[in-house]
């Protein structure tokens, strides 16, 4: 903390020993009708130094620091206006206030692009920028978080809410069925960076490429589109710092109605009832019982959430800096869960001469998670939220002589179970981490209009994992200690040519550029059980009388050599072409180099004459593109003949021995995806009303996948490129400024996304059973929930159709049906017609990937209140949820939802035929396995954030703030939705190898949580 202090103290006087080589200018930027223009760029350029730029606040006001000596020329430009250039002979010393005039001829604003930068106006592929203007006043877990409701294409869930878990961004639909279909982060040109410990306070800019044209320059690793994110940096003049802290509290946005002590109680004795045994509670007991304990809330907590940031930031007319420190804190609504993190960041940029600049952006991260045990398999392996729904709710917290509870009774009417509050108490699951990213450049002109760049960096990360189950918990009787450790490390050298030529009616720039990238991972897992003592937790495996420990190493190189060639004629007519070539250690030796090339034509028609002559037309754009991209994300050493050791005994030895473990294929190569768009960029009405409208094709093939093999061969599967998927849809997005006025202005956007996936091969097969279920609940039976069929989308559901409740023995025996059901039972399709329920009858009776996705953002300023409302949605997904099966049936002696004593089937009911739920003591439904009954609609519509901030008069109480805001913000304040479980947006399935194909699956896990916050920014 002191080095901080250092560092910031030594800034602050570098800052203020330049300040006097420079001069202060100050005013706003106006609209036509003196509206202030709220983020406009204010930028400074002078011959005897590197351009600095500042923003303009939510006033228009801005303040910037320029050469004491000129001559100099600042640039003004700003979303929807033409950019204005002014001497500084035009510069006088009172405040000097700018009026920008309403960009009639395109938009002009500078966009990050793969390897460098754009106007708007010139792109040629699907290139989404993504608002910031809010993002000060509304906090995000995560920066995929930002993506999230506000662009088209974009779908960003977050499956798993415990705090410190990550995002899942899909750009344009999923490609792979074996692998990642993540997109490519790059952060300040370092590509595959890791955003754990990115801050969203850091952020300058987020811009997505999301079809083949603009994706093409990474290559391998384009295929599921590309995030670049740009962190601030800093301006001439004499330091700034800003504060910013938010605090607040966040609960459960939904619990399930379970039953309580007494309905659980007469729900038993009914069981009982129906199985011909007797009644495990008495009238009198279950009088006595009362509401019993609420396992949920017993589990549950309102948790408090904080955030803190300062940043300083300045520099001269050759030094700019940029340091900031962020500390985050967010207790899990899960009682022992959290996550803390703190991050700092230090960004310098210097102009060493006239040819020479330099730079670095750099950050360190530490993060602390506390892990809940959720997404559990169930059964013996059991889960804290999973434990809290079955528990019995007849039993207390603790016992009389204040010990945990455990559900032993009454025997034989339920089953054993550890007291979930116990078992959040005592298990603990602790993440340490350490990630540190580098990246430094050195750019060289060393003649006008060609830059030569090299950059070199690196990403280290160490991780440690201490899970720790004492001897006195249910679910380790005998004591469990366990330490992982992982670490990752990265390095990254590009070298880059750029030139620039510019006469006439002709704009040229050409890229070339060689990279050469590097990832090793290390990693070792120790495991002790049996402990002697619990007082050492895992800082002594020695304890245990049985261990087992593993490592393991692996590294795989990218060398990819790039080129790219913009054309423009008349900035009408605009022309690009992209090549990359990839070699990648991962491939077969026969495979190890891809060629990943594409190209773009874009037509900027609102410069044509006669589309001119219409008036209420501002920019019309039509853009159309090819490409072809890949995917190399497969673990290291798939190509290669790979062993492993076993381990037996002989003659009452320890002996470890070696096989092989696959079988190698040298001609293993990258997937790879052929993507076609066609885009029209319209605008009208001085660009008050703005339109993006998208077609895209994307055909996937080659796909990375394991192929089953006959177990003649020694083993069963094998990876192979084999299979074909296809993404195709459109994409809408509407922003409209619908009031602008002196001290009024509201804009709102709209966005709307529908893809269709298609399987269009699949190899040697045309389906093949995939999905992971818990095979706690599904003990027989098929044990996959989804199929990859030829023709139909990835995440197909595959089981049995649900038909009703067989409702008496005469309905049974009509039907002739061979399978040995009772009245009560569920009634399933027979699809074949056979008179029996087989695996046979299986068929697809639902859908995971969504027909569509929306979202719609309002933004409305007035005076110094500004009020921004984000709503976002899916619509047209199913999810399985297995809590019904363990709920509704499943295990009798289990508590259920409090609708199951209503809505089962009962002998004696006496009004309208039930078709709802199946009689209490029936277990068909379990043991057949996925049924569409347990099937439900996801679609859902969110009030993502409100956020209404206000900016403090400060002249009227302070000089010594330049600015201050406060704001509430609320998050998920309502979801409608049909669905009935925790929350529409899940998965309990990690997005991870081996589950890429586990779509929209509910198990007991942790709930999505509502958030009140309240926060302040300050600057200085």
């Amino acid at each position: 903390m002191r080095k901080t202090f250092f560092v910031l103290g030594m800034l602050i006087f570098l800052g203020q020993s330049l300040y006097a080589q420079v001069r202060t200018v100050s005013g706003k930027v106006l609209a036509p009708d003196n509206t202030p223009v709220s983020g406009a760029t204010i930028s400074v350029k002078s011959s005897s130094q590197k351009g600095s730029s500042v923003a303009a606040g939510a006033d228009g006001a801005y303040t910037i620091r320029v050469p004491v000596k000129g001559p100099y020329t600042l640039l003004i430009s700003a979303v929807g206006y033409d950019p204005q250039t002014i001497p500084s002979s035009a510069i006088g010393e009172k405040p000097f206030n700018v009026s920008l005039k309403a960009n009639t001829k395109g938009l002009n604003e500078v966009v990050v692009v793969g390897y460098g930068t754009a106007r708007k106006k010139d792109l040629t592929g699907a290139v989404a920028t993504v608002s910031l203007a809010n993002t000060d006043q509304t906090p995000v877990l995560g920066a995929s978080q930002l993506l999230e409701g506000t662009v088209a294409g974009v779908q960003v869930t977050q499956y798993n809410s415990q705090p410190g878990a990550a995002f899942s961004v899909r750009i344009r639909g999923t490609n792979s069925i074996s692998y990642s279909s993540d997109p490519l982060y790059v952060l300040d040109g370092y590509a595959g960076a890791d955003l754990t410990g990115l801050n969203s306070n850091d952020i300058q800019s987020i811009d997505i490429l999301k079809d083949a044209s603009a994706a093409a320059i990474y290559g391998s690793r384009g295929a599921n589109g590309v995030v670049l994110i740009t962190t601030k940096k800093g301006a001439i003049g004499k330091p700034v710092v800003n504060f910013d802290m938010y605090t607040g509290e966040q609960q459960v946005a939904h619990m399930l109605k379970m039953m309580n002590g007494k309905q659980f109680a007469t729900y038993l004795n009914t069981v009982a009832t129906f199985n011909n045994t007797a009644k495990p509670y008495t009238d009198a007991q279950v009088a006595s019982i009362g509401a019993g304990t609420d396992w949920q809330k017993a589990v549950f907590r309102t948790a408090p959430i904080s955030n803190y940031f300062i940043n300083l930031s300045g520099g001269s007319e050759t030094n700019h800096y940029y340091l900031s420190a962020n500390y985050f804190d967010q207790k899990g609504v899960l009682i022992n869960t959290g996550y803390k993190r703190g991050t700092i960041r230090f960004n310098m940029d210097s102009r060493i001469s006239n040819k020479v600049s330099a730079g670095i952006n750099s950050a360190v991260t530490f993060a602390w998670q506390s892990k809940g045990d959720v997404n559990s398999n169930g059964g013996s392996t059991s889960g804290t939220i999973l434990d809290a729904l079955r528990f019995n709710p007849a039993l207390p917290i603790r016992d009389s002589t204040g010990n945990f509870t455990f559900q032993d009774g009454p025997l034989p009417y339920t089953d054993q179970m550890g007291n979930p509050v116990a078992q959040a108490t005592l298990n603990t699951d602790r993440q340490n981490d350490i990630r540190v990213l580098a990246n430094a450049f050195v750019e060289y002109e060393p003649v006008p209009n060609l830059h030569l760049r090299s950059t070199i960096g690196g990403e280290l990360y160490n991780g440690r994992e201490e899970i720790f189950k004492p001897t006195t918990s249910y679910l380790a009787p005998n004591g469990q200690a366990q330490v992982n450790t992982n670490n990752n490390y990265n390095y990254l050298n590009e070298n880059t040519a750029r030139y620039t030529f510019n006469k006439g009616i002709h704009a040229l720039e050409v890229l070339a550029g060689w990279t050469y990238q590097l990832y090793r991972n290390k990693s070792a897992n120790a495991t002790a059980t049996s402990l002697s003592s619990n007082a050492y937790g895992t800082d002594n495996l020695g304890v245990g009388s049985a261990s087992s420990v593993s490592s393991s190493s692996s590294k795989n190189v990218l060398a990819s050599g790039l080129a790219r060639i913009n054309y423009r004629l008349m900035d009408k007519y605009i022309v690009t072409f992209n090549m990359r070539e990839d070699g990648s250690s991962r491939f077969g030796a026969n495979k190890k180099w891809g060629y990943f090339p594409s190209g773009a034509f874009a037509w900027r028609a609102s410069d044509e004459k006669f589309i001119q002559k219409i008036p209420a037309i501002s920019e019309l754009k039509l853009r159309i593109s090819y490409g072809v991209t890949g995917n190399q994300d497969i673990a290291s050493y798939l190509s290669l003949e790979q062993y492993t050791t076993n381990t037996y005994y002989l003659n009452g030895a320890r002996v470890v021995g070696i096989s092989p473990n696959n079988i190698a294929n040298g001609d293993l190569a990258w997937e790879q995806t052929a993507s076609s768009d066609a885009g029209l960029d319209l605008g009208l009405f001085n660009n008050r009303l703005q339109f993006t409208g998208d077609y895209y094709n994307k055909k996937t093939t080659k796909l990375l996948y394991q192929v089953s093999l006959p177990t003649t061969s020694g083993f069963t599967t094998m990876t192979q490129n084999i299979g074909a998927v296809r993404n195709k849809g459109f994409e809408l997005a509407v922003t409209s400024t619908n009031i602008n006025k002196k001290g009024l202005r509201w804009t709102t956007s709209v966005n709307f996304s529908r893809n269709i996936n298609k399987i269009l091969s699949l190899g040697p097969t045309t389906y093949q059973y995939t999905g992971n279920v818990s095979t706690s609940l599904f003990p027989s039976g098929g044990q996959a929930s989804a199929i990859l069929q030829v023709g139909q989308p990835i995440g197909s559901f595959y089981g049995y159709k649900f038909l009703g409740i067989w409702q008496s023995q005469d309905q049974i025996l009509k039907s002739g049906t061979k399978q040995a059901v009772k009245p009560g039972d569920p009634r399933y399709m027979d699809r074949n017609g056979d008179s029996n329920i087989t695996a046979a009858d299986r068929m697809i009776i639902g859908h995971a990937l969504p027909k569509f996705t929306y979202g719609f953002s309002s933004d409305l300023r007035a005076g110094p209140f500004n009020l921004f409302v984000l709503i976002q949605g899916v619509y047209g997904d199913n999810i399985l949820n297995e809590n019904k099966i363990e709920m509704e049936n499943g295990t009798t002696g289990d508590n259920k939802f409090a609708y199951v004593a209503k809505d089962s089937w009962t002998p004696n009911y006496g009004g309208p035929v039930n078709n709802r739920l199946p009689i209490v003591s029936s277990t068909l439904r379990r043991g057949l396995g996925v049924t569409s009954d347990i099937l439900e609609n996801g679609s859902y519509a969110r009030l993502k954030t409100v956020t209404l901030s206000y900016d403090v008069p400060l002249p009227r109480l302070t000089s010594v703030f330049k600015k201050a805001t406060v704001y509430i913000t609320g998050q998920n304040l309502l979801t409608l939705t049909h669905y009935s479980g925790y929350d529409p947006e899940v998965n309990s399935y990690a997005n991870s190898s081996g589950n890429y194909t586990s779509l929209n699956t509910d198990y007991n896990p942790y709930p999505n949580v509502r958030s009140y916050l309240a926060g302040i920014k300050l600057g200085f």
